[in-house]
Parts: C-alpha cells; structure tokens; sequence
C-alpha cells in the first residue's frame, strides 16, 4: 500500500492526515491508526502501520491497546504480529481486565492459547478480584488456563 492509501484509509476513519503525517494520531477515546486496524482484524493495515513506526505500547482511554483490540476481532494474525513487535501482554484495563482474561471470559480459545505462549500473566486480577480461569467461559480455556497455572507453579 502507497502513502496515498494509507492517507485515504486514515482519512475515511476520521485520522488528521495533514503533514507530517502522525502515525499515532488519535480520533475518539485515543484510538491510535493501530489500534482501529486492529480492532477491524486489517492485518495488512497494521503490518503497514507497524512497519512505519506505529507504537504498539500505546493505551486508548479506557487503557485498552492494539493487542486488546486484535482480540476484540478474533484476529490471531493481528495479535501475533503486534506480539512480536513489543505490545505488552498483561496491560490492565480501568476494570483490571488484560487481554487474556478478556479472551477468557469471551470463550476465545485459540487467543488464550496464544497469549499463554507468549507469557501472559495468569494471575493478574479483574478490579472484583477475577483471575482469567476464573473467569473461563468454556471448558478449553478453563484446560488451557489451569495447564498454564500448574506449569507456572513447577
């Protein structure tokens, strides 16, 4: 993708686009160009976005950042390439809810066990004192999760 269509596509998402371009400009609640390309699961436009400097540590306004919202869209590409350029794992929301125990508490395996492999905390807490087992919404994330626990505790 040119400049020119990341401009169009920044533009249509309501994104200043005047010079110098601000890649990490933010719209409504401080939702960076990262975090709306990952909230949309568009691993093209994030990979683009990543490749031009985009920060995947930055936080909206409810603390919630890119790999928050790749999960949000089931997308595992977009939470394995925002992984594997730095974004934190076990960042907590202003309800204390990180990216894992929000896929837990969603039934959404397959980004449990992502997130597992990549370190995340399992005994981080929901502000009403939940862990992500505790809060499992199906029996896989509840055996992925305990799994995790018992090799953490070894």
């Amino acid at each position: 993708m040119n400049d020119q269509a990341l401009k169009e596509w920044l533009a249509q998402a309501g994104f200043d686009v005047s010079e110098p371009l601000q890649i990490d400009g933010t719209i409504a609640n401080a939702t960076t160009p990262l975090m709306h390309a990952a909230r949309l699961g568009q691993f093209d436009m994030l990979t683009m976005l990543l490749a031009r400097g985009a920060d995947p540590c930055l936080m909206n306004a409810d603390s919630n950042g890119a790999l928050w919202f790749a999960c949000f869209a089931e997308s595992e590409a977009c939470a394995l390439a925002l992984i594997k350029a730095g974004a934190p794992l076990d960042t907590q929301n202003v309800n204390g809810a990180t990216a894992l125990i929000y896929c837990s508490s969603a039934g959404k395996t397959p980004l449990v066990h992502l997130l597992l492999e990549a370190g995340a905390d399992t005994a981080l807490m929901t502000l009403d004192d939940f862990t992500a087992l505790e809060l499992a919404a199906n029996r896989d994330c509840l055996r992925l999760l305990k799994s995790a626990r018992k090799v953490a505790h070894v």
